[in-house]
């Protein structure tokens, strides 16, 4: 018998495999797909509806850079994340394709077998995934030097143009649901030059209560993260901590 004061069972997210086989055309011809009709498919799949919460934050122009947490779990892969926050924002900003463009890193671990050491095959994918779905891939681990400044130099170099936001995950795939970790190497900087481009950041916190809440948070200006950087703070651990603010306390 289960104790009146256990906790639920969390709730399980199926991968939805056949979207994720509809992409393997656009892999092998190096096309894209419909992120807004792809997105909203993944979450009508959900078991339950995500609850939004402070979407009157979002600024009145969708050209900002969107960061939440790497909110994943056995049972709930971060698509489901990424696809209820890019839904999210298409219900406020209505329609356009894509409706984020996320920032996808590669930081996965090589695999080891005895002395031998391989790149994850991630790696290698990542880039033709990341085009499928109109992403920026960034591998910020290290393990592809070129692609990475490549990715950043194209990042930059349309953001002043951009009509939608900038999606990012600071803490990359060792973030997980219940537990924040410090961003990635590197993302202090990405911050930096966006915020140089007029970009704001604003944060989005993401627990289970128990479906997906999202709970956005009021814009932090390009204006202060120019000056808080200056006084020499970290800008990266700042906006974690105003992820953390938005998080309930039991997820802190």
């Amino acid at each position: 018998m289960t104790s009146p004061s256990a906790s639920p069972a969390p709730i399980q997210y199926p991968v939805p495999w056949r979207l994720v086989a509809g992409l393997t055309p656009h892999l092998r011809a190096g096309t894209r797909t419909n992120v807004d009709d792809f997105t909203r498919q993944v979450v009508a799949q959900m078991p339950l509806p995500p609850d939004v919460q402070g979407a009157e934050h979002l600024p009145t122009s969708p050209r900002f850079l969107l960061v939440a947490n790497h909110y994943q779990r056995k049972g709930l892969w971060i698509l489901h994340t990424a696809a209820a926050l890019t839904q999210a924002v298409r219900q406020h900003y209505g329609p356009g394709d894509p409706p984020v463009r996320w920032v996808v890193t590669a930081n996965w671990p090589p695999w080891r077998i005895g002395p031998w050491s391989f790149a994850s095959p991630g790696d290698r994918l990542l880039p033709r995934v990341a085009h499928a779905l109109h992403c920026y891939p960034i591998p910020f681990a290290g393990a592809d030097p070129k692609r990475t400044a490549q990715s950043i130099r194209r990042i930059l170099q349309e953001a002043p143009t951009l009509n939608r936001p900038i999606g990012l995950f600071p803490e990359g795939v060792a973030g997980t649901a219940g537990a924040l970790t410090p961003a990635l190497p590197g993302i202090d900087r990405l911050l930096v030059q966006l915020a140089k481009r007029g970009l704001p950041v604003v944060p989005c916190a993401v627990a289970e209560a128990p479906g997906l809440a999202l709970r956005f948070g009021p814009p932090v200006t390009a204006e202060r993260l120019l000056a808080e950087r200056a006084a020499g703070m970290d800008v990266a651990a700042l906006v974690m901590n105003e992820i953390t603010a938005l998080l309930p306390a039991t997820c802190r």
